[in-house]
C-alpha cells in the first residue's frame, strides 16, 4: 500500500489515519495536501463533534518525508515550504471542535507537531516524542510549534528535546503534561471511545467557544517574524549537508554555514 491519509466518520467523529508503509508513517507532500484537504471539509461540516489523529502500523508519524526536502535547495524554497506547513497547520487550529491525538511508537518531527497542535494526546507506553531535527536535517521549527511544545511540555524540557535532540519517552512525556494518559496497547480503543462518548454529552457550541478562544489567545504568534530564519536555514550548505546524509544513511557533518 502506498503512502496516503485515510479518514472514516462515525458518530460525528472523523478519523484520520496516517499511512506511509516501512518509514513510520513520515508524511509526503501529497499526504499533507490531503490532510489540508480533509481538514476543510472537517470545519466545513457542522455535524463533526471531534476529530481523531493517528498512524498505520505501530507509529503515528516519523516527521516529514525526507525526500521531499531534497527539493529545497536556497532560502526561498526554504520560505515557501514552512509556508505550506503553515497552512496546513493552520487548517488544524482552526477547526471548532477536539482534536484527539492517539500516539502509538514514533512522534516526531512533523508528527510531533500535529500531537502538539491536538488537544487531548493518549498514546502507549513505547511510544516516543521529540524533533531530533538539529542532529538529522539541519532545518527549524515555526514560532507556533515552539510555543506550542514549550506551553505543552514546558520550555525547559522543549529546550532538551531540541537543543540535544533528544527523544522523551511516553512516561515522560505524561510526567510533562504533553500527554493525557499512557494506556497500553489493548485498552486504547476503549480508553478513546469512552473520551469520544464523553465529549459528544458535552454541549456543541460550548467546546466551539474553548477552541475560538484558544485560536485568538495563538493568533499573535502568527505575527512574529521568521521568514529570515527560514532563508538562513534553508538556503545553507549545513541544510543540504543534512538531507544528503540523511538519505544517504550516514552522520552529517555540520560546519555551521
Amino acid at each position: 500500500m502506498s503512502e496516503e491519509v485515510r479518514t472514516s466518520t462515525d458518530a460525528g467523529v472523523v478519523t484520520v489515519t496516517l499511512s506511509n508503509p516501512g518509514r513510520r508513517n513520515a508524511i509526503t507532500r501529497d499526504m499533507y495536501a490531503e490532510l489540508e484537504r480533509v481538514l476543510t471539509d472537517a470545519a466545513a461540516d457542522r455535524s463533526v463533534r471531534a476529530l481523531v489523529l493517528r498512524g498505520a502500523d505501530g507509529a503515528f508519524a516519523g516527521g516529514t518525508d525526507i525526500r521531499w526536502l531534497q527539493e529545497i535547495r536556497t532560502g526561498q524554497h526554504g520560505v515557501d515550504y514552512e509556508a505550506e506547513m503553515r497552512r496546513v497547520q493552520t487548517r488544524l487550529t482552526d477547526l471548532d471542535v477536539p482534536i484527539v491525538s492517539v500516539v502509538e511508537g514514533a512522534c516526531v518531527g512533523g508528527g510531533l507537531v500535529l500531537a502538539a497542535l491536538s488537544d487531548i494526546v493518549v498514546c502507549t507506553p513505547s511510544s516516543m516524542f521529540g524533533s531530533p531535527i538539529a542532529r538529522t536535517v539541519g532545518n527549524t521549527l515555526s514560532p507556533t510549534s515552539i510555543a506550542r511544545l514549550s506551553s505543552t511540555f514546558g520550555r525547559h524540557r522543549t529546550a532538551e528535546m531540541l537543543f540535544t535532540a533528544r527523544l522523551f519517552s511516553a512516561d515522560e512525556a505524561l510526567a510533562a503534561g504533553f500527554v493525557n494518559d499512557v494506556v497500553e496497547p489493548d485498552r486504547i480503543e476503549e480508553r478513546l471511545a469512552g473520551m469520544l462518548d464523553a465529549i459528544r454529552a458535552c454541549a456543541p457550541l460550548t467546546l466551539r467557544s474553548f477552541r475560538m478562544l484558544w485560536r485568538r489567545m495563538d493568533a499573535a504568534l502568527g505575527e512574529i517574524e521568521h521568514d529570515d530564519v527560514y532563508r538562513e536555514i534553508y538556503g545553507s550548505a549545513d541544510f543540504a549537508e543534512g538531507v544528503d546524509a540523511f538519505l544517504g544513511k550516514r552522520r552529517p557533518r555540520f560546519e555551521g554555514m
